[in-house]
């Protein structure tokens, strides 16, 4: 932060300084040691860059072939590496093949080795300690993770080519039997019953009393569920006050003002928040946004004085997740917590 004028604001860089060279935030993939002084990745499958200046490829992670077809790039290479092809993840064997193992360092190579045992050829990028497979592969241009075509069909995935389907919580329940979410399976020893969901509110109506699709989401001056942030008294000076975004239409035919108390009714359990309306145009009519970074008020009631003496933050508010719902993404068996359907009402 003390370096923010160095960074270039197209390319994101800093020219000068104490963080020259790097980008800004030092984003995720950031390579190596710090020895390596990787600036980090401004932009994922950047083939444009040299790997050492944040340039990357798309990873081979699923083989490298299926079905008689390479899953490896074609044509296409990140640039100054030294592979003009398309490449596999890299381990220990793969180094031996191309004869860049001797680029390790003693040190390096003796990590890899009580690593991998009995078959340190198996040892691979990911769990190199020594972090010299990625120093090798940085110096030699190419990406650890392998060089990969992008696939467009999943083969491991529920739905191999993605196809639209409503969510359990939907304001187009007329949608739900041509286009109902996945059947109730057991995933990972979790039960995924979003279908017996999406049933039930469909033969329930609940479209009808929760017409707004509400969505939850960040705010630049927190992070997280806020704990930290919203203690710091800067960053809450900022944001005082827990919100939803509602449009002026919706807000206009349920009475609530700009600023005024609002109750937000979620479609489970009775769930209610008490907030501040935020009535503007950057949500459509239909449609509300809350952030997710608050909490310490229940219901509408104020939970402060249940903190440790000295450890409740200064700003609370409700959180989101007391009226969002059921629901698991059948794709990444995470727990869906954002998107649901609500109703607003004046306080």
């Amino acid at each position: 932060m003390a370096n923010q004028g160095a960074f270039d604001i197209v390319t994101l860089r800093a020219a000068d300084g104490p963080a020259k060279g790097d980008y800004y935030g030092l984003p995720w993939p950031c390579w190596g040691t710090p020895e390596i002084k990787h600036p980090g990745t401004h932009t994922l499958y950047n083939t444009n860059l040299h790997v050492k200046d944040g340039g990357g490829t798309f990873r081979a992670r699923f083989g490298v072939d299926r079905e008689g077809e390479s899953l490896l790039a074609y044509n296409s290479w990140s640039k100054g590496s030294e592979i003009t092809s398309g490449y596999p993840e890299f381990t220990y064997g793969v180094l031996k093949q191309l004869g860049w193992d001797k680029d390790l360092t003693g040190k390096e190579r003796a990590t890899i080795e009580k690593i991998g045992g009995a078959a340190p050829d198996g040892v691979g990028w990911a769990v190199d300690l020594s972090g010299g497979i990625i120093r090798v592969c940085l110096e030699h241009g190419v990406m650890a993770y392998g060089n990969a075509k992008a696939r467009a069909i999943a083969w491991n995935l529920p739905d191999p080519v993605p196809v639209h389907r409503e969510p359990i919580y939907t304001i187009r329940p007329d949608l739900v039997a041509k286009y109902p979410t996945l059947p109730d399976a057991r995933q990972f020893r979790m039960l995924n019953a979003g279908l017996t969901h999406q049933k039930s509110a469909v033969d329930r109506g609940l479209a009808k009393d929760f017409p707004i699709v509400l969505t939850s989401g960040r705010l630049v001056e927190y992070e997280g569920g806020g704990e930290e942030t919203r203690s710091n008294r800067w960053l809450a000076e900022l944001q005082q006050d827990m919100f939803v975004e509602i449009n002026p239409a919706d807000a206009a035919a349920r009475g609530v003002q700009d600023g005024g108390w609002v109750w937000v009714l979620g479609p489970e359990d009775g769930s209610k928040a008490r907030v501040k309306a935020l009535v503007t145009e950057r949500v459509g009519k239909g449609v509300a946004f809350m952030p997710f970074h608050f909490a310490g008020y229940f219901q509408g009631v104020d939970q402060r004085g249940n903190y440790p003496k000295g450890a409740d933050p200064i700003v609370l508010g409700e959180s989101v997740n007391t009226v969002t719902t059921y629901g698991y993404d059948p794709v990444t068996n995470m727990h869906e917590g954002k998107v649901t359907l609500c109703q607003i009402r004046a306080a």
